[in-house]
C-alpha cells in the first residue's frame, strides 16, 4: 500500500477543536505509533475522541480493516477505550503512560484483527457461581485456532530430548513477540517453567547462590519484601528457600522503596494489578523501586500475572522496561490467566547475572512445562490467535466487570470496591465484618468466594476477593442481592 506522507483530520473532541496532523503511515503499526506519539506530545489528551474507523480509513487511504486492527491494538494495550454511543476515546491516564514510555510493542507488527464470532457462555466444569479468583473463562478461546495449534504441535512427534535443557527456540520466539507487542519488552529471551511459583523459587535460589559466591550472608538473613495482603504462592516459595520475609502494608500507589532499607534483598511485587487488592503501581513508585534495586544490588521479581487485561486506563510501563531494570528486575508471566491454568506454561526473564543459576535450577529441579502444551501455545501465539483472543476476552471481561460493579453499587452502596481497572478480579472491602463468616454464609446461598483475610499474614483486612471472569450477565445482580442479604444478617463490629 502506498504510504501517506502526511494528513490531517478534523476532530470531534471533548476538550478543544482543531486538526491533528500525523506523519507518514503505511499500515496499522504506523498508525498505532503515530497516535501514541500524538498522545505523548499532548496533541491528544485523556478523554479526546478519535474519528470513526470508517472516517479515518477514508482520510488516510488505509483500508478500514487496517484501521480496525490499529484500534484493537490500542484498545488491548489500554490507550483507548470504546463505549457504545460515545465512539473511541483516549483512556484516562494514557498521556502519563505514553510520556513514561509505555508502548504497545517495540518493533514492527500490529495486533491481529479481533474475532467477531458470538460470545459463548462459560464451559461446564467450575461453576459460574464459583467466584474465587484464579480461573479465566476458557470458553473464550477460539476452539478452531487452539485445536489447529495442538494438531501442529502433535504432528512434530516426540523429539526424545530433555525438555529442561533444550532451548525450544520456536516457543521462545513466539513468546518474545507476544511480550514485545503486549508488554513493550524488546529482545526477550524467556526461560520456560511449569508455573510462576517454580520461577519464583528459581530466582530466589539463584539470588542466594550469587550472594554466597560473593561471601555475603546466607538465606536466613536475606530480606524478602512483599506486600500484605499478597500472593501466598510467593510467600511459600520464599519460606521454602529460608529467606527472611518482611511484610509491608499495601499502598494504593504501590510498594514504597523508602521502606525497604539499604541491604541487598529480594522484592516481590505485582505492579500491574496488585494481588489481591488490585491497585496499580504509580510511575513514580516504579521508577523509585528500580533505582533502589540498582543502588542496593537487590532483585525485584515482577509478577505480571494478568497484565494483559486493562479497562479504560492506559498501560503503565512494566518495571522490566524502565531504564536500568535489565540488571535488577526479573519479569514473570503465565498463561494461567490469559488462556487457562491447566496449560501449566509460565515464562521468566531473569537479569543476565542470574540467568546461569536460574537455568541450572531449572535443569536440576525439572520444573519446565511439558512439550506439547508449550509448543501448542507457541503456535497459537505465532499464528496471531493469541492477539485475537486477548482483544476479544478483554471486551467480554470488561462487560462482566462493569455489570458486577454496577450491581454491587445498586445492592450494596456502602461497600468499597477496589481493583476494577485491570485483571480478572476485584475486592469488596468489609471492615467490621468477619469475612470468613461472610464466605460461609454466601456458600450456603450457593456462591463460592474467597476471603481477603485468607490472603493476609500480618496486616489483616476483611473483605472478599471476587473473580468476574466466569460471571454471566444474569448472575451479577443475583450475587449482589445475595451479598446484601448476607451482610444484613451478619453482625459487624
Amino acid at each position: 500500500m502506498t504510504a501517506v506522507a502526511a494528513y490531517a483530520w478534523s476532530m470531534s473532541r471533548t476538550s478543544r477543536p482543531g486538526a491533528l496532523v500525523l506523519g507518514q503511515v503505511s499500515g496499522a503499526a504506523d498508525l498505532v505509533d503515530a497516535i501514541i506519539e500524538r498522545i505523548t506530545d499532548g496533541a491528544l489528551s485523556d478523554g479526546d475522541r478519535l474519528p470513526s474507523t470508517r472516517t479515518l480509513a477514508e482520510q488516510t487511504g488505509l483500508s478500514r480493516g487496517t484501521v480496525v486492527r490499529a484500534f484493537d491494538e490500542l484498545s488491548a494495550a489500554g490507550f483507548v477505550a470504546s463505549e457504545h454511543g460515545s465512539g473511541t476515546r483516549v483512556s484516562r491516564g494514557a498521556a502519563q503512560a505514553a510520556r513514561a514510555g509505555a508502548r504497545t510493542r517495540r518493533s514492527d507488527g500490529a495486533a491481529a484483527e479481533a474475532s467477531s464470532s458470538p460470545l459463548p457462555e462459560p464451559r461446564t466444569g467450575r461453576s459460574p457461581r464459583d467466584l474465587r479468583p484464579g480461573i479465566p473463562d476458557a470458553a473464550l478461546v477460539e476452539e478452531r485456532a487452539w485445536r489447529s495449534a495442538v494438531r501442529a504441535a502433535a504432528a512434530q512427534g516426540l523429539a526424545g530430548v530433555n525438555p529442561w535443557e533444550e532451548p525450544r527456540p520456536t516457543v521462545r520466539a513466539a513468546l518474545a513477540g507476544h511480550l514485545r507487542r503486549h508488554r513493550g519488552i524488546a529482545g526477550a529471551d524467556p526461560l520456560l517453567f511449569d508455573s510462576s511459583r517454580s520461577a519464583i523459587a528459581a530466582l530466589c535460589a539463584a539470588f542466594v547462590a550469587q550472594a554466597e559466591e560473593a561471601g555475603r550472608p546466607g538465606p536466613d538473613v536475606i530480606p524478602f519484601h512483599m506486600e500484605d495482603p499478597g500472593y501466598r504462592g510467593a510467600l511459600l516459595m520464599a519460606r521454602e528457600q529460608g529467606l527472611d520475609v518482611h511484610f509491608h502494608p499495601v499502598d494504593p500507589d504501590g510498594l514504597d522503596a523508602g521502606r525497604l532499607g539499604e541491604a541487598p534483598a529480594i522484592v516481590f511485587t505485582t505492579p500491574a494489578h496488585q494481588y489481591p487488592l488490585g491497585h496499580r503501581m504509580s510511575v513514580e513508585h516504579r521508577v523509585a523501586l528500580v533505582e533502589w534495586a540498582r543502588r542496593t544490588g537487590s532483585l525485584v521479581i515482577e509478577d505480571d500475572y494478568d497484565g494483559e487485561f486493562r479497562y479504560g486506563v492506559a498501560p503503565l510501563p512494566a518495571l522490566a522496561t524502565l531504564p536500568g531494570a535489565d540488571g535488577c528486575v526479573a519479569y514473570l508471566g503465565t498463561s494461567s490467566k490469559s488462556v487457562a491454568p491447566d496449560l501449566r506454561v509460565a515464562w521468566c526473564l531473569p537479569p543476565a547475572a542470574l540467568r546461569r543459576e536460574v537455568d541450572k535450577w531449572l535443569a536440576v529441579h525439572r520444573r519446565g512445562p511439558s512439550s506439547l502444551p508449550a509448543e501448542a501455545l507457541g503456535g497459537f501465539m505465532a499464528a496471531g490467535a493469541m492477539d485475537r483472543h486477548l482483544a476479544r476476552a478483554a471486551r467480554v471481561y470488561s462487560d462482566r466487570r462493569a455489570r458486577l460493579v454496577a450491581a454491587l453499587a445498586r445492592e450494596c452502596p456502602t461497600v468499597d470496591v477496589t481493583g476494577v481497572e485491570a485483571g480478572l478480579h476485584l475486592c469488596v472491602l468489609l471492615p467490621g465484618y468477619d469475612d470468613d463468616d461472610v464466605v460461609r454464609a454466601l456458600e450456603r446461598a450457593g456462591w463460592r468466594t474467597r476471603s481477603l483475610s485468607s490472603q493476609s499474614a500480618r496486616f489483616r483486612l476483611s473483605g472478599l476477593v471476587l473473580s468476574y471472569s466466569r460471571l454471566v450477565a444474569r448472575d451479577a445482580d443475583a450475587f449482589a442481592a445475595a451479598l446484601r442479604e448476607v451482610l444484613g444478617g451478619t453482625s459487624s463490629g
